[in-house]
Protein backbone atom coordinates (compact mmCIF):
# COMPACT_ATOMS: atom_id res chain seq x y z
CA UNK A 1 0.00 0.00 0.00
CA UNK A 2 1.47 3.39 -0.93
CA UNK A 3 2.57 5.68 1.85
CA UNK A 4 1.06 9.08 2.59
CA UNK A 5 3.98 10.83 0.89
CA UNK A 6 3.32 8.85 -2.30
CA UNK A 7 -0.41 9.73 -2.24
CA UNK A 8 0.42 13.41 -1.72
CA UNK A 9 2.86 13.33 -4.62
CA UNK A 10 0.30 11.78 -6.99
CA UNK A 11 -2.30 14.31 -5.80
CA UNK A 12 0.14 17.15 -6.49
CA UNK A 13 0.80 15.81 -9.99
CA UNK A 14 -2.94 15.50 -10.60
CA UNK A 15 -3.62 19.08 -9.48
CA UNK A 16 -0.78 20.40 -11.65
CA UNK A 17 -1.50 18.43 -14.82
CA UNK A 18 -5.01 16.97 -14.69
CA UNK A 19 -6.83 19.66 -16.66
CA UNK A 20 -4.17 19.94 -19.31
CA UNK A 21 -3.99 16.18 -19.75
CA UNK A 22 -7.76 15.92 -20.04
CA UNK A 23 -7.76 18.65 -22.69
CA UNK A 24 -5.01 16.85 -24.58
CA UNK A 25 -6.97 13.58 -24.47
CA UNK A 26 -10.09 15.42 -25.63
CA UNK A 27 -8.23 16.88 -28.59
CA UNK A 28 -7.03 13.39 -29.44
CA UNK A 29 -10.38 11.58 -29.29
CA UNK A 30 -13.08 14.29 -29.38
CA UNK A 31 -15.09 12.66 -26.58
CA UNK A 32 -15.32 14.22 -23.11
CA UNK A 33 -16.28 10.98 -21.37
CA UNK A 34 -13.49 8.97 -22.99
CA UNK A 35 -11.05 11.75 -22.08
CA UNK A 36 -12.09 11.49 -18.45
CA UNK A 37 -11.70 7.72 -18.58
CA UNK A 38 -8.21 8.06 -20.09
CA UNK A 39 -7.22 10.53 -17.38
CA UNK A 40 -8.50 8.23 -14.66
CA UNK A 41 -6.77 5.20 -16.17
CA UNK A 42 -3.50 7.13 -16.50
CA UNK A 43 -3.47 8.12 -12.84
CA UNK A 44 -4.53 4.65 -11.74
CA UNK A 45 -1.52 3.22 -13.57
CA UNK A 46 0.71 5.95 -12.13
CA UNK A 47 -0.24 4.83 -8.63
CA UNK A 48 0.99 1.34 -9.52
CA UNK A 49 4.42 2.64 -10.58
CA UNK A 50 7.57 3.62 -8.76
CA UNK A 51 7.47 7.42 -9.08
CA UNK A 52 11.22 7.74 -8.64
CA UNK A 53 11.69 5.80 -11.89
CA UNK A 54 9.57 8.26 -13.89
CA UNK A 55 11.52 11.34 -14.98
CA UNK A 56 8.62 13.35 -16.38
CA UNK A 57 5.26 12.25 -14.90
CA UNK A 58 3.23 14.53 -17.20
CA UNK A 59 4.73 13.03 -20.36
CA UNK A 60 4.41 9.54 -18.93
CA UNK A 61 0.73 10.12 -18.09
CA UNK A 62 0.08 11.60 -21.53
CA UNK A 63 1.63 8.60 -23.26
CA UNK A 64 -0.33 6.15 -21.08
CA UNK A 65 -3.61 8.00 -21.71
CA UNK A 66 -3.11 8.16 -25.47
CA UNK A 67 -2.21 4.47 -25.59
CA UNK A 68 -5.32 3.69 -23.58
CA UNK A 69 -7.45 5.72 -26.01
CA UNK A 70 -5.90 3.89 -28.99
CA UNK A 71 -6.51 0.52 -27.37
CA UNK A 72 -10.10 1.44 -26.53
CA UNK A 73 -10.67 2.59 -30.11
CA UNK A 74 -9.25 -0.67 -31.48
CA UNK A 75 -11.46 -2.71 -29.18
CA UNK A 76 -14.55 -0.96 -30.45
CA UNK A 77 -13.21 -0.96 -34.02
CA UNK A 78 -13.43 2.80 -34.19
CA UNK A 79 -10.79 5.32 -35.06
CA UNK A 80 -9.52 7.33 -32.08
CA UNK A 81 -10.85 10.40 -33.86
CA UNK A 82 -14.15 8.97 -35.06
CA UNK A 83 -16.14 10.82 -32.43
CA UNK A 84 -17.47 14.07 -33.76
CA UNK A 85 -15.49 17.25 -33.34
CA UNK A 86 -18.54 18.70 -35.00
CA UNK A 87 -22.02 17.50 -34.11
CA UNK A 88 -23.70 15.40 -36.76
CA UNK A 89 -27.34 16.36 -36.22
CA UNK A 90 -29.06 16.71 -39.57
CA UNK A 91 -32.08 18.99 -39.56
CA UNK A 92 -35.23 16.90 -39.89
CA UNK A 93 -36.61 19.47 -42.34
CA UNK A 94 -33.54 19.30 -44.57
CA UNK A 95 -33.75 17.33 -47.74
CA UNK A 96 -31.79 14.12 -48.10
CA UNK A 97 -29.30 15.77 -50.45
CA UNK A 98 -28.62 18.62 -48.03
CA UNK A 99 -28.18 16.15 -45.20
CA UNK A 100 -25.75 14.11 -47.28
CA UNK A 101 -23.85 17.25 -48.29
CA UNK A 102 -23.60 18.32 -44.66
CA UNK A 103 -22.28 14.89 -43.66
CA UNK A 104 -19.63 15.10 -46.37
CA UNK A 105 -18.63 18.57 -45.19
CA UNK A 106 -18.30 17.38 -41.60
CA UNK A 107 -16.20 14.39 -42.68
CA UNK A 108 -13.95 16.66 -44.75
CA UNK A 109 -13.42 18.97 -41.78
CA UNK A 110 -12.69 16.00 -39.49
CA UNK A 111 -10.08 14.74 -41.94
CA UNK A 112 -8.53 18.20 -42.16
CA UNK A 113 -8.36 18.40 -38.36
CA UNK A 114 -6.35 15.16 -38.39
CA UNK A 115 -3.69 16.96 -40.48
CA UNK A 116 -3.19 19.75 -37.93
CA UNK A 117 -0.64 19.65 -35.14
CA UNK A 118 -1.92 18.70 -31.71
CA UNK A 119 -1.86 22.25 -30.22
CA UNK A 120 -4.03 23.49 -33.11
CA UNK A 121 -6.45 20.55 -32.79
CA UNK A 122 -6.57 21.07 -29.04
CA UNK A 123 -7.36 24.76 -29.30
CA UNK A 124 -10.00 24.28 -32.00
CA UNK A 125 -11.67 21.33 -30.30
CA UNK A 126 -11.90 23.05 -26.93
CA UNK A 127 -13.20 26.27 -28.48
CA UNK A 128 -15.65 24.89 -31.01
CA UNK A 129 -16.26 21.33 -29.82
CA UNK A 130 -16.63 22.12 -26.13
CA UNK A 131 -17.64 25.77 -26.67
CA UNK A 132 -15.10 26.94 -24.08
CA UNK A 133 -14.19 30.64 -23.98
CA UNK A 134 -10.56 31.61 -24.46
CA UNK A 135 -10.23 32.38 -20.74
CA UNK A 136 -11.14 28.82 -19.74
CA UNK A 137 -8.86 27.30 -22.38
CA UNK A 138 -6.04 29.55 -21.19
CA UNK A 139 -6.59 28.53 -17.57
CA UNK A 140 -6.59 24.84 -18.52
CA UNK A 141 -3.46 25.09 -20.64
CA UNK A 142 -1.61 27.46 -18.33
CA UNK A 143 -1.37 30.41 -20.70
CA UNK A 144 -3.13 33.71 -21.36
CA UNK A 145 -6.42 34.33 -23.18
CA UNK A 146 -4.62 36.51 -25.73
CA UNK A 147 -2.21 33.64 -26.49
CA UNK A 148 -5.21 31.35 -26.98
CA UNK A 149 -6.88 33.88 -29.28
CA UNK A 150 -3.69 34.02 -31.35
CA UNK A 151 -3.46 30.21 -31.39
CA UNK A 152 -7.09 29.98 -32.55
CA UNK A 153 -6.55 32.54 -35.29
CA UNK A 154 -3.50 30.69 -36.59
CA UNK A 155 -5.19 27.29 -36.23
CA UNK A 156 -8.22 28.46 -38.22
CA UNK A 157 -5.88 29.76 -40.92
CA UNK A 158 -3.99 26.44 -41.04
CA UNK A 159 -7.28 24.52 -41.09
CA UNK A 160 -8.42 26.61 -44.05
CA UNK A 161 -5.15 25.89 -45.88
CA UNK A 162 -5.49 22.15 -45.26
CA UNK A 163 -9.11 22.18 -46.42
CA UNK A 164 -8.19 24.00 -49.62
CA UNK A 165 -5.31 21.59 -50.26
CA UNK A 166 -7.60 18.61 -49.75
CA UNK A 167 -10.39 20.05 -51.91
CA UNK A 168 -9.49 23.20 -53.86
CA UNK A 169 -13.18 23.86 -54.56
CA UNK A 170 -14.22 23.36 -50.92
CA UNK A 171 -16.91 25.87 -49.97
CA UNK A 172 -15.59 27.44 -46.78
CA UNK A 173 -18.90 29.23 -46.41
CA UNK A 174 -20.42 25.82 -45.59
CA UNK A 175 -18.74 26.04 -42.23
Amino acid sequence: MPGEHFVNEVDTIYRATGRQLWASFYAFCGDAERSSDALQESFLRLQQQDLSAIRDPRSWLRRVGRNWLRDAARKTKRSALSEAYLPDCPDSRASASLSCERSETIETVRNALNHLCEPDRLALSLRYGMKWPASRIAETLGTTPSAIDMRLCRARHRLREVLLQMQPDFALSAL
